[in-house]
């Protein structure tokens, strides 16, 4: 796993969790983070491979989080 693309997902994570009032493994758990740094996807259908990521919050989250892994590259 990338640790600091990991450590960046967390950050974002926390900010979307911080901005809509809920913990943070509301909008993903922490696997679900290490295997999108892992995986790294590069479309919604990529990321709707990770396991933990479904068709709502791929919709809802997916252009967030692959923006964070496009800006890791």
């Amino acid at each position: 796993v990338d640790r600091a693309l990991f450590d960046r997902l967390r950050a974002v994570r926390l900010e979307i969790a911080r901005s809509r009032g809920v913990p943070p493994y509301v909008i993903f758990h922490d696997a679900t983070l290490r295997e999108m740094a892992r995986l790294r996807p590069t479309s919604i259908h990529g990321l709707l491979t990770v396991k933990g990521v479904g068709a709502r919050k791929a919709d809802d989250l997916g252009e967030t989080f692959l923006a964070a892994i496009r800006d890791s590259s």
